[in-house]
């Protein structure tokens, strides 16, 4: 027999037990599926954690330089002219801004003050995508405001509630009085964002809640009569290739400015340890999952031998009519390998619809791996191989005249 004739002849056997093909094909379409959903599940839910991770500063870098080397020189500040070459010069950066913080007091037209845990964040288009905030008012600094160094500011929602109760701060004048700086200055209120820790105040684990602001970097630079910065802040377009893309950039700035005292250090490290949890605790739940791809093989390798027991005559006649061993092997084998990719095919399928509509329910975006659809599909065949492997041995070595006998 010939290839197609024996997948012809296979087709044929698996269509005339339609209902003991199905069933036999049920644990791999369960096993499948189970694989496809709790992958994508698990890579869903991973992204979602480390996406809310980097609203707290997974993902995102500091460089500093150290001011206790012994080689260490003013000229080896960070600058603006660091930043720019930075940008051109390495790849896989989505954001790079420099980041300076002062300690103010802050008081409203009518003298209404706040003196305790008050600051003031310097901030560039790039820090808004470094330290997304969600604006509840107004709007957040504009790139022109940024170019003209206009005096304009944001609070945070509880700031702006304390300074100018149940009224709108839009529009309004505050002044600031910068600690360290000891200059006094006026800034027109332009956005009001949600507290980063609201959420943990309002169920009392934060009742001291500091105070946010922002203001333009240019015109902090303005105050400070100087555009060099203790601290700059990276974000690289992918966070799991951060510190390769940090490695780069610290390799720039000592080619650039001829000194190696620059370091960094990401913003929350242990964002990692739980990014590498969540990969460790996902692959589980796969192998977990991937157990009852074994229970179907041997599902399949039961309903194979059972073929083989119900179809000895057959075998018998064929063998006597001239076929060899090895076209009974490789027919039952194809009969296998058939079940298996089939029931293999609608896992998959079912494994991918499975994991939205769980998704849809516990609000995670589900990311279907190609990879491991393709490993599903080698997995399928190789459980119909193995599997189905015996009971065709045992076939193809049956004796014709004794299968001829059998009643």
């Amino acid at each position: 027999m010939n290839f197609i004739e024996i997948f012809k002849s296979s087709i044929q056997s698996l269509i005339s037990n339609k209902m003991r093909s199905l069933l036999t094909m049920l644990g791999i379409i369960i096993g499948i599926s189970s694989v496809i959903a709790m992958s994508a599940i698990g890579k869903g839910g991973e992204k979602k954690i480390t996406g809310n991770l980097a609203n707290s500063g997974f993902g995102v870098y500091e460089i500093t330089v150290d001011e206790d080397a012994d080689e260490y020189k003013s000229i080896y500040s960070l600058k603006k002219e660091d930043i720019e070459y930075i940008q051109k010069n390495v790849d896989g950066i989505m954001a790079i801004t420099a980041s300076v913080r002062e300690r103010i007091d802050i008081r409203n037209n009518l003298g209404k003050e706040i003196r305790r845990m008050a600051v003031v964040d310097s901030t560039t288009p790039d820090y808004e995508k470094v330290d997304e905030v969600e604006y509840i008012e107004g709007r957040p600094i504009l790139s022109v405001e940024y170019e003209e160094c206009t005096p304009v500011i944001v609070l945070d929602h509880i700031t702006a509630k304390k300074l100018f109760g149940n009224k709108s701060s839009l529009g309004e004048k505050v002044t600031i009085d910068f600690k360290g700086l000891y200059i006094v200055k006026e800034f027109t209120v332009v956005g009001v964002f949600r507290h980063p820790d609201a959420t943990m105040n309002e169920i009392g684990l934060a009742p001291r809640m500091p105070t946010f602001t922002r203001i333009p970097l240019s015109q902090m630079e303005r105050l400070q009569g100087t555009e060099n910065y203790e601290t700059v802040v990276v974000m690289p377009e992918d966070p799991t290739n951060g510190k390769q893309v940090l490695a780069d950039v610290i390799r720039q700035l000592e080619s650039r400015n001829h000194s190696d005292i620059y370091e960094y250090e990401e913003k929350v490290s242990k964002g990692s340890e739980l990014k590498s949890i969540l990969e460790t605790l996902n692959i589980f739940i796969i192998f977990v999952a991937s157990i009852s791809l074994f229970v179907g093989g041997i599902g399949v390798m039961n309903i194979m031998l059972v073929s083989v027991t119900e179809r000895i005559k057959e075998i018998g006649i064929r063998k006597a009519i001239g076929a060899k061993n090895n076209d009974i092997l490789f027919q039952f084998l194809t009969e296998a390998i058939l079940l298996s990719l089939i029931g293999g095919g609608i896992g998959i399928l079912m494994g991918y619809v499975l994991s939205y509509i769980i998704g849809y329910f516990i609000s995670i975006q589900p990311i279907v791996s190609p990879t491991i659809v393709g490993m599903s599909v080698i997995i399928s065949t190789l459980i119909g191989l193995i599997f189905g492997v015996y009971p065709a041995k045992q076939a193809s070595m049956l004796n014709p005249i004794d299968a001829l006998r059998n009643e």
